[in-house]
Parts: structure tokens; C-alpha cells; sequence
């Protein structure tokens, strides 16, 4: 289950803070039907005369979900919410285009992710019957992402979706606070190993791959047996500052964790392999799978051959937006200019004579399908290839 999850979240962040801040107007959460309902309905074209879109996606036809959140996906498979006045429409739509189901919350439960039991992708969604703030009696309810059938909850947690995966915990607590639940029961992860549960720090949940401090290691764990873990004290983290980065998905193949100041180490999330040890942008191009860094020395590439150090000036100024089709896009203030990620050299990503907004890759699959955020839109490239008119 190969796919491309930007490093670059600042502008879904602010998305997610315009909708937490815009949209709880009153204590009363709604009575609503909160189990999803089947769609089934295909997504009419969208209209992108107004936009410069990537030429990886140039011939394909793009939808509109009018989605609101930062996009999590499994395979062809997309997951947001449309904000509503009083609520939120969470809806899945896949790369053909088709809305597969919808299911409602208030609208302050902007917390979901996307997770799996095995390979069953899964939608895990919070929600709360007292609040539309969504911070007081949460709870969690997991749903096949494809179908929409619920597979657990709902189950009560301590506070909203921390994040990343299924970490749940009070406003602002510390991280030895939060619960885990498993993606395949809905349970609290509990402790292997004889580890106290008050020295432990959940720090995320990828995929099924728990990641906690325990002891003074990084410890990576899955069905309750440790996969791999580092020690703190030899590559000089801080267990008071060590955290996942900010809006970071769980689904890429690596983990990005923040040392201090937005730079961080980065791991394979199978082998525990440290990929880069002070990056503040990562990427992973979902076409040819490899991650790509930018840290202290530059661009780096690691793919199957190794790490490659690209020759691009890399200024603190300059973030890693996007790696896809085997380009990368890099933004400096307003500017947007792409790269080969095989050489370092200038690219053409956008037709020569092209103007309006310029729509950047966000979430791809491998056949290079998935959303695009082009402003305030997100649109969805789907596996339709666009008619030609007539002349």
C-alpha cells in the first residue's frame, strides 16, 4: 500500500484551524444519524480553467469533493470532511471518482485518521454528544474506509485525536497521558514487557506500528512485541522534546519526529533505519518510493540505490513541498519551482504558457492519482482521462 504524504502541512494546519475556530457556534452537538451512509454517486468533473495543474496529472480528470481538512488515504482510497454550519461531512472518495460513503459529526470533531487492521484500511472518526467542541466525552468509532461498515466503538477516550494514528489525550498533557488504541480492537494499548505505565510516552500509532519512549529508547513496537527502537541518549534526543512532527500522517513508509525546533530524525517505519538525522521537511514520491529529505546537507534522495545529495541551494527560506512522479516542488515565499529528483536540475512541472492558480500534489497513489491543493480548493485526480473536444 504504496502512497505520497507531503511534509509540508502548513497549509492544511491552517485549514484545520480556520475550521476548529470557525465552527463550534454553539455547546449543542446536533442530533444526527452518526453511522455512514452509502454513496455510491460519481463526482462530476470539476472546473480547473482557473489553475495551473501539474502535468503529472495534466490529461487526467479532476473532481471536487469540496473538502474542508487535510486529506488521509489507504490505496485508491480518500478520506476528509466538508464543513457544514453545524457540522461536519466526512465523505470517502476513490480514484475513480466515486463518493463511497458519508457519515456526519459536530463540528468541532475535526480529529480523524486513517489507519488499518492488517490490510484493512480503516477511518477511525471521533465524536462527542455533549459538545461541539469535541473536548469533552470523545469517543471513537472505527469504519471499513472502503465500505463505511463499523469495525469497533463507539469506545470513550480521554480527549480528542493527538494524533498521529489513533493517540488520544486531554488538552495539552504531557505525553506519558495519551492513550492508543489498537486499530484492530478499538482497546488501550497496554504495556509489554513489564514497562510501568507511568514511564511510558506514546508518541504516535503508524499503521499498527506503535511508537513510545520507554527507558530512555525510542521503542517501536507491533501485536504487543518490540520491531525496533534507538537509544536516546546516543543520538543526543531529549525525551521532554521528542515528538511527531506537526500534522504528521501515518501511512508513508517513514516517521519524522521534531528533536527541537522542527528538525528532526527520520526513520523506515519497517526497519527502524535512520534515514536522516536533522531533516525539517520530508517527503515520499509514492511513484518511485523513495523519501526524499531536507535537512542540514541539502536535498537528499534514498531510494533502493542509496542517498543521493542533490546539488540545490536549500536556504532555510525554502520548504519542501511535494515529491511526486519523480519531481520535487519546492516553495520559497510566494514562489513554487520543481526540481529532478535524479539530478537537482530545474524542471518543467507546469505547461510553459500557463496561468492562475497553481494547484501542488498533496496525497498520490503510485499510478500517480489523488488530491491536489490549489488555494483554498483540494481536488481529487482521478483515473478519468479527460475528452478531447472537438475542433
Amino acid at each position: 500500500m504504496r502512497r505520497m504524504r507531503l511534509a509540508a502541512t502548513a497549509a492544511g494546519a491552517a485549514v484545520f484551524a480556520l475550521v476548529v475556530s470557525g465552527c463550534s457556534l454553539s455547546d449543542d452537538p446536533g442530533d444526527f444519524d452518526r453511522a455512514p451512509e452509502t454513496v455510491g454517486t460519481d463526482l462530476k468533473a470539476a472546473d480547473t480553467s482557473d489553475l495551473q495543474l501539474p502535468l503529472l496529472v495534466d490529461p487526467l480528470e479532476l473532481v471536487e469533493p469540496g473538502w474542508d481538512l487535510p486529506v488521509q488515504s489507504a490505496g485508491s482510497t480518500f478520506l476528509s470532511a466538508h464543513a457544514g454550519e453545524d457540522s461536519l461531512t466526512y465523505s470517502a472518495v476513490n480514484t475513480k471518482g466515486t463518493e463511497l460513503w458519508q457519515a456526519e459529526r459536530p463540528s468541532g470533531c475535526t480529529g480523524f485518521t486513517v489507519t488499518a487492521d492488517g490490510d484493512t484500511p480503516l477511518a477511525v472518526l471521533t465524536d462527542s454528544e455533549s459538545t461541539t467542541d469535541c473536548d469533552e466525552d470523545v469517543t471513537a468509532s472505527a469504519y471499513d474506509l472502503t465500505t463505511g461498515k463499523k469495525t469497533w466503538g463507539p469506545v470513550e477516550v480521554p480527549g480528542p485525536l493527538r494524533g498521529p494514528g489513533t493517540v488520544f489525550a486531554p488538552e495539552d498533557a504531557p505525553a506519558n497521558e495519551a492513550v492508543v488504541l489498537d486499530p484492530a480492537t478499538g482497546q488501550p494499548v497496554e504495556e509489554s514487557d513489564g514497562a510501568d505505565a507511568d514511564g511510558v510516552s506514546r508518541l504516535g500509532e503508524y499503521q499498527g506500528l506503535i511508537l513510545s519512549i520507554i527507558g530512555g529508547k525510542l521503542v517501536a513496537s507491533e501485536d504487543g512485541k518490540s520491531v525496533w527502537e534507538h537509544s536516546l541518549k546516543d543520538n543526543d534526543w531529549d525525551a521532554d522534546q521528542l515528538a511527531p512532527t506537526a500534522g504528521a500522517a501515518t501511512g508513508e513508509g517513514f516517521i519524522h519526529l521534531d528533536a527541537g525546533g522542527g528538525v528532526g530524525p527520520v526513520f523506515d517505519r519497517d526497519s527502524g533505519d535512520l534515514l536522516d538525522d536533522d531533516a525539517r521537511g520530508v517527503a515520499r514520491d509514492a511513484n518511485t518510493a523513495a523519501v526524499v529529505t531536507l535537512g542540514k546537507a541539502g536535498l537528499t534522495v534514498i531510494d533502493d540505490l542509496g542517498k543521493n545529495e542533490l546539488p540545490v541551494s536549500v536556504p532555510k527560506s525554502v520548504h519542501l513541498e511535494a515529491a511526486a512522479g519523480g519531481l520535487l516542488y519546492l516553495r520559497e515565499g510566494g514562489k513554487l519551482r520543481v526540481h529532478n529528483a535524479a539530478t537537482g536540475s530545474l524542471a518543467r512541472g507546469y505547461k510553459a504558457d500557463g496561468s492562475g492558480v497553481v494547484a501542488i500534489p498533496d496525497v498520490l497513489t503510485g499510478e500517480g492519482l489523488g488530491t491536489l491543493r490549489a488555494g483554498d480548493r483540494t481536488l481529487l485526480a482521478t483515473d478519468r482521462v479527460v475528452e478531447e473536444s472537438g475542433g
